[in-house]
């Protein structure tokens, strides 16, 4: 976790503190229309809802662990949610921000510009964050970013996934991952146009100002599993499948390496969801009293 709180796109090794100052999001006074093929792996990330995952798991860790540790990481990303919302005239979040906390590109269709996709689901982690710590700065923010993703909307109601910084033009990519204002020759396998939910985000803000303190973070209902033979079957099914490492290997091929990779059997991490999470139900289940 980097001194601010976020987190990057992939770790390599403990942040230097020295080159990650503590500051506020700003525009660079530059920026590149075209990609500038450099490294975005450090990146403090919001891509992907990858800071906000992060960001509830140590809350979920706190809470099964009762580590307090857990918790002041999660309030710490907490802090960089709120850091990372950008001045005036785009009060939004960005995809990706360098360690001057500015936009940064990160693949090549993925440039510096204000976010109309992650954002939304900033907008809700605030919102959470103020539901588990009962601190107002996490709402703050909330109303000026709605205002500006309101107006931020395209014609058909939706939103452009990247706003250009300052004009706030939405921005889309060709089919030869060429930067431009038309949205008429996208590829297909990037989402550049999402849904709106800033009604929903302005709802749930409302409600939270509403809730009184004592019930803004409710117990949360246990799970209650119960053993069943279809239970048993299935978990019995998970452990004989495990080989001798304790991996769920399975015959297939690997997407991305092209048509001649002689790979043949692979780990497919839905398996492995699926196992863990049958598993888990398993034990949770025999915990429970018998009938």
């Amino acid at each position: 976790q980097y001194p601010n709180g976020a987190w990057p796109q992939q770790f390599r090794e403990p942040p230097d503190s020295a080159t990650h100052p503590i500051k506020r999001a700003d525009y660079p006074a530059t920026w590149s229309r075209t990609f500038p093929n450099q490294t975005y792996k450090g990146h403090y990330t919001f891509n992907d809802n990858a800071m906000v995952d992060m960001m509830n798991v140590l809350f979920e860790a706190q809470r099964i662990y009762g580590d307090d540790r857990y918790r002041r990481a999660a309030e710490k990303t907490g802090g960089v949610l709120l850091l990372a919302q950008m001045p005036e005239p785009q009060p939004g979040w960005a995809q990706q921000y360098n360690a001057d906390m500015a936009p940064a590109w990160a693949r090549k269709f993925e440039p510096a510009s204000v976010g109309g996709g992650e954002a939304q689901s900033v907008m809700f982690a605030l919102i959470q964050l103020y539901r588990m710590t009962g601190d107002k700065k996490y709402l703050e923010p909330i109303p000026r970013a709605l205002a500006y993703y309101k107006r931020s909307q395209r014609p058909d109601g939706k939103l452009a996934r990247f706003y250009e910084l300052k004009t706030n033009k939405p921005l889309y990519f060709t089919k030869d991952y060429q930067l431009t204002y038309s949205d008429a020759d996208m590829p297909t396998h990037y989402g550049f146009v999402v849904s709106s939910r800033l009604g929903k985000i302005e709802r749930e803000y409302e409600d939270a100002l509403k809730t009184p303190k004592d019930q803004l973070d409710p117990p949360r209902k246990k799970d209650d599993y119960k053993m069943s033979s279809d239970l048993m079957k299935r978990a019995r099914a998970a452990i004989d499948i495990m080989d001798s490492r304790g991996a769920w290997v399975e015959m297939g091929k690997l997407r991305y390496h092209g048509s001649d990779d002689k790979t043949r059997e692979i780990i497919d991490t839905r398996t492995v969801v699926k196992n863990i999470l049958t598993l888990a139900q398993f034990i949770s289940a025999s915990k429970q009293p018998s009938p």
